[in-house]
Order: structure tokens, then sequence, then C-alpha cells
């Protein structure tokens, strides 16, 4: 762990640079943390804000990659691209946390978690990670937080560019972007393909499994005097080779998203959202299992929401909504098959109150399931301005998870399970001035209702607990030597026996710094998680990652972006099976060159 003390030392180095008081460089608007876009500094919660131009200073491969070597967040992989993997946020399990594309959510209602690792970074310009407690927002699943992806690119010009990319293990890729603007609207596309033949995913075998992808993106957007419209697009298809006790296999996807706003604001000062949307979460397997069957997995949700909000002129505003979602589910398994429709309406709300230095925030959602019936959830919220440039923050909340299809339905099956359920609390004091913001945070959450086997019956049961507690430090700097974020994160993921929870650190950290000089873009990043444990016992080594690149416009129309990930070829490994560990990308060389048509 030297390189945590490392970035220690940086950290309470950088922190006497010298920044005024003036408005901060880092006031955002937020979008995760409520209903309606809100200034960072009003939202009580823990939010990290990715933009394009952070994705284009550190140029990750992956989505995954970025969550864990920028922010520090706890990730497994079972292998290289393509391949299945998770990530834990504050210590939750990996299907505790919501993804969403453009406000629409991309959660199968079967086994494991978003397939984030479908998603291009070429498509992204900007990730909003939000920990902690979010169901009075987002619904069922937010007991850790939510992880809000958008496409949307809103460029105030036309342009076409096309790009093209080269890495390890016979990578490439090709995209094309191309925006149009007039008047009041625009148009945005984006292609991208890429295919690598891959590495060995596990330790024991020499097996390459290759991945390769197929992208689109876009948007359309349109305003007319107080109405605003937006409608959306993602699809990813390809196909993922991979191991199963060791022979090859291999397996086709696909993942859409697709989503119609309608924003209206009326003379009486309301504001009237309606939200239309529907994804599909569709695995083909493409070899036989032992009954000679071809495996299946697939679900498609549509979703309906209306929102009201009314501001008053005593600093009082309020928001109410309904929501209706239904899900149907295809699946089948090694025999097991089932097609089910299931149904959850919501209604939702929040209440704000402002008056001198102090402001507070109340969320409640009582959401009807199909099956088990009404599951509440809440948030409150208190904001306090202190002396000079700090603010104290306070967060309390109950989230929750609902069983999924395959837990009702596929083997092992119990229709009597009862939703996961989470409370937490978060306490943050931050100093924000010009050029620098400082946080610390102190957070816990109590999770009872765990969904897990019981051998005895041979049946799921709600038999487990776990909880989390930590802290963690934040710190973002802008000046004339270098700009950089650091964050330490110290946590004790544990059951119900005091058992370290899988696949999770007790200690973590990253730090991120980048420069221009002489008009080419360094970045440079160093990541650090403590030893972890996975199933059967096997422990999981400590390790550092070192990541550099480097970005150049060379004329107006081209640009060389070039990066080394893992700098040191460190040996490391987030996951494990009997058979072996899962193989992570050694020292690697991505380059990428962008070529501006218009």
């Amino acid at each position: 762990m030297n390189k945590i003390n490392l970035g220690l030392l940086i950290f309470f180095c950088a922190s006497f640079i010298y920044s005024n008081d003036n408005k901060s460089q880092f006031d955002e608007v937020i979008t995760v943390a409520s209903k309606l876009p809100k200034e960072n500094y009003k939202i009580p919660a823990t939010v990290d804000s990715v933009s394009k131009k952070d994705l284009e200073i550190f140029q990750p491969s992956s989505v995954l990659g970025f969550l864990r070597n920028n922010l520090a967040i706890d990730s497994s992989s079972n292998g290289g691209p393509g391949q299945l993997a998770s990530f834990f946020l504050r210590g939750s399990n990996s299907n505790h946390s919501i993804v969403k594309i453009n406000g629409v959510k991309i959660n199968p209602s079967t086994a494991g978690g978003a397939s984030v690792y479908n998603l291009d970074t070429n498509l992204i310009s900007k990730i909003e990670i939000g920990s902690g407690p979010f169901s009075s927002i987002h619904g069922s699943q937010a007991i850790g937080g939510i992880i809000s992806i958008s496409t949307k690119d809103r460029t105030l010009q036309d342009s076409v560019s096309i790009g093209f990319g080269a890495g390890p293990d016979n990578y490439h890729k090709e995209y094309l972007r191309g925006n149009l603007v007039k008047e009041n609207a625009s148009v945005n596309v984006i292609a991208v393909n890429n295919k690598t033949t891959g590495f060995p995913v596990l330790s024991n075998s020499t097996l390459n499994r290759g991945y390769e992808n197929h992208s689109i993106a876009g948007d359309i957007s349109y305003g007319y005097k107080s109405l605003d419209t937006s409608l959306s697009f993602w699809s990813s298809k390809g196909t993922t080779e991979y191991l199963v006790f060791g022979s090859p296999v291999s397996q086709d996807y696909k993942n859409e998203a697709f989503a119609a706003d309608f924003k209206l604001t009326t003379k009486q000062n309301y504001y009237i959202l309606v939200n239309i949307n529907s994804s599909e979460d569709l695995i083909n397997q493409n070899n036989e299992n032992y009954l000679g069957i071809l495996d299946l997995t697939q679900t498609e949700r549509r979703s309906y929401e209306l929102l009201v909000h009314k501001e008053l002129k005593n600093l009082f505003s309020y928001s109410i909504g309904l929501e209706s979602e239904s899900e149907d589910v295809n699946y089948s398994s090694y025999g097991t098959n089932f097609r089910k429709d299931l149904a959850t309406k919501a209604h939702f709300g929040t209440f704000e109150w402002e008056k001198d230095r102090s402001s507070w925030i109340a969320s409640v959602r009582e959401s009807d399931h199909d099956l088990y019936g009404n599951q509440s959830s809440w948030n409150l919220g208190f904001l306090h301005q202190l002396t000079g440039p700090w603010s104290l923050y306070l967060n309390s909340g109950s989230a929750f998870r609902s069983p999924n299809s395959a837990e009702l339905y596929g083997f092992g099956s119990n229709q009597e399970l009862l939703p996961e359920v989470s409370k937490s609390r978060e306490i943050s004091l931050s100093q924000v001035k010009k050029n620098s913001a400082l946080k610390f945070v102190t957070f816990k959450t109590s999770t009872s209702n765990l969904i897990n086997f019981d051998y005895r019956d041979y049946i799921l049961k709600n038999i487990e607990e776990a909880s989390n507690s930590g802290i963690e430090v934040r710190y973002k700097w802008i000046n004339n030597l270098v700009n950089g974020s650091f964050i330490l994160r110290k946590q004790n993921p544990q059951d119900q026996n005091h058992n370290q929870l899988l696949r999770r650190s007790k200690l973590s950290s990253s730090l991120n710094l980048s420069r221009n000089i002489s008009g080419y873009e360094f970045s440079f990043n160093v990541s650090a998680f403590d030893r972890r444990e996975d199933f059967g016992g096997i422990s999981l080594p400590g390790y550092a990652l070192i990541n550099i690149a480097s970005k150049k416009n060379f004329t107006e129309n081209i640009s060389l972006s070039v990066k080394i990930e893992n700098l040191s070829d460190k040996d490391y490994f987030t996951a494990a099976t009997g058979n072996g560990y899962y193989l992570n990308q050694g020292r690697s060389l991505w380059l990428k060159v962008a070529y501006d048509l218009r």
C-alpha cells in the first residue's frame, strides 16, 4: 500500500495551495440526486461527476476501469473485455446499484448486474455516480447507489468526425460521429465497432477469449417556447467468448435503451415532466447445455413517469409524481424455464425548505409490486453553511431491492421472498473555494433480509445481513502546476458473522493528475486496493496500478491519444474460482486517432 501513502503525501501538500473564495470552478449541475437537476452544493449525498473532458484526458479503455482506477470503487472482472464484471458501491452487493443510460434503467431482472462492460467509452458524454440510498428517487436496487450515464452530446455547432483505435490482443476500433444543429433543434449520432481476440481469462488456461461489439447511440432534441422534447437511444450488440468449467463457449448479447422526454413550463410556473422509456437485456447462448438446449435470458422493461414540480416564493418547493414499470422476463437456464410479467407502480414526492444558511430536503416513495405488495423508501437531508467556505451535510435514508424474477421463479426460487432493505446515514464536512474542493465523509449502512441459498431446505430465503461503515477523504484542485483529484476510502464491509464481504476491500485510494504542456495533455493515475476475499476462502492480494496518457491536437482536425495501462505490468486479481484466478490486462499500449471532417 505504498502508493496510498504516496497519494496521501501529495494530497496534504496540495492542500496548502493557495486559492481564494470566489465562485468555485467545481460548481456544476447534478441530475442523479433528485428528480430535477440541482447544483452540487445543494445535494446532501455524495456524488461524483465525470465529464467528457475527464474521459478524454484519462482515456479509460472501459467504464469499469475508470470506476476502479479513477474513483477507487471496488470491482471484479472474469477476465478481459466483454467478460462478466461487477462493481460494489459503498461495499454493497453488485446487484445493489442501479445503472441508467440516458435515464433508462438497464439492470436485468435476472442474475447479475447491468452490462456496463458493453458500453463503449466513446459514446459517453457524462457519468454521475451517487453513493448511498437512492430508492426514494430511483426505486428498487438503489441500496449502494446509482450510476447515471449520458450519451447526449449537446454540441453547439455542426460537426462530423471519424476515429480509429488500436490496442493489445489485436484490438481495433472504428467510430463515426455526427452532430447537426439548427436553431432550437439538434441531432447527435455516434456509431462504434470494436473487436479483440482477447487473452486467457483464467490463470490455468491458455485459451484466448475474444469479444466483439457494435454500438450506436444518439439523441434528437427540439425546443419550442415553453416545451422541450428529447428522444434518445442506445444499442449494443455483439459476441463474447468465455469459459464454462474450462470449456470454450460463447454468447450473443444485445443491450438497448430508448427514452422520450417532454418538459413543459406553464404560465403558473409549474414544471411538468413526462418520461416514456424502454430497455432490453438479451443473452443468447451459442453452445448447448448438457440437456442439449440453447439457454437464453431476456428482460424487456417499459416505464412511464409523470412529474409535477412547483416552486413557491417562500423558498419552499415540491415535486410529486407517479411511475408505472412493467417487466417481461424470458428465462431458460439448464432446464429451468419460465416467462413472467411483473409490474410495479409507485408514487413519490420531494419537498424542500430553505431559510437563511440552512435547507432541508425530504424524499419519499411508495412502491406497489405485483407479488410482495407495498414497500416504502425515504431520504432526509440537511445542509448548513458554516463560517467561510465550510458547509455541513447530513443525509439518511432507507432503500430496498426487490427480489428479481430468477429469485422468484428460477432454480431454488421462493415466491415468499421479501425485499432486501437497508438503512444508511452519512455526515460530511465540505470546504469549497474557487480552485479547490475538500470533503470529509463518514457513512454507515446496515442491510437486512438479504437473499441467499438455504442448503438445508434447498431454497432461497431472506437469511443474511450485512453492514458497512467508513470514512472518505475527497480533494480536487486546479492550479498552474498541476490539476488533480484524490480519493481515500477506509471501510469495513462485513456480514452478520463479522466476515469481510467477498471481493470488497477495506482500504482503497485513487490519485489523478493532469497538466497541459505545450499543447500536450498529460495525465497520471495511480490506484491502490487492499486485500480481499473470494468464494471458497481464496485470498485476493492487494495491488496498485499506474496508468499514464497523453493527447495532442496536431492540427484543427487531427488529434492523437496514447495511453499505457498497468505501467508496472502488475499481476493483479479481482476475482477467482476453485480452478484459478481470473486474469486482467497486463502492461498495454492503447492508441486512438481522431479526424474532424467538418
